[in-house]
């Protein structure tokens, strides 16, 4: 069976990420936005993945999903359309599943200004709600629920627009690792794109 190949694309320079405010999951009036230097990483972003899919054999080779965070959904719809000369019309869907870490009362603080706080002796630090929101086992379950069902379609590739913590442990989840086994080591940068191969 060939595989889908899951490209992870973190969204562009927001306007949180430039003024230091931790983001989180935010919605609603005030939740960051992509910056002009943002627009870039996800125009380069399109290009990128123009090069790695090549030309469309069939319609349903690209399914292009994003979480529904407005710095997400910003980047997906450069990213469809900058795949349109190289022959991919893709529709942008979006999905609360795909959302960033919750983080509670931290969202919006500046990240420079936080504290360290110490892990509970009886839990391992994937496993800590930060500041009443998830912890990254809640992500990591939260994406694997929406990725099971994503994956049956079979396209040939799947595109999905997201975040830095959602990412991270949708490559967990993608490469059959626990949510203890989270990799924080692997950059992912704004407007980056990472490719996993899936077999069912």
């Amino acid at each position: 069976m060939s595989p889908t190949r899951v490209h992870l694309v973190r969204h562009g320079e927001s306007t949180w990420n430039r003024d230091g405010l931790v983001q989180g999951a935010h919605r609603g009036p005030g939740q960051s936005v992509l910056t002009d230097a943002g627009r870039a990483d996800a125009a380069r972003a399109g290009l990128a993945l123009g090069a790695v899919l090549g030309p469309p054999r069939s319609e349903r080779a690209l399914a292009l999903w994003s979480s529904d965070l407005m710095r997400a959904l910003q980047t997906a719809e450069i990213i469809s359309v900058a795949l349109r000369p190289a022959g991919w019309h893709a529709s942008v869907r979006n999905e609360a599943g795909l959302r960033e870490q919750a983080l509670g009362r931290l969202e919006g603080e500046r990240s420079d200004l936080l504290r360290a706080e110490e892990v509970p002796q009886d839990r391992h630090i994937s496993e800590v709600r930060w500041g009443g929101g998830e912890s990254m086992q809640d992500v990591f379950e939260r994406v694997g629920e929406w990725f099971a069902p994503a994956l049956i379609e079979q396209p040939e590739h799947l595109v999905v627009v997201s975040h830095e913590h959602t990412i991270r442990a949708a490559l967990a989840w993608l490469r059959s690792h626990s949510h203890r086994d989270i990799d924080w080591d692997e950059p992912i940068d704004p407007g980056s794109v990472t490719s996993v191969d899936v077999v069912d």
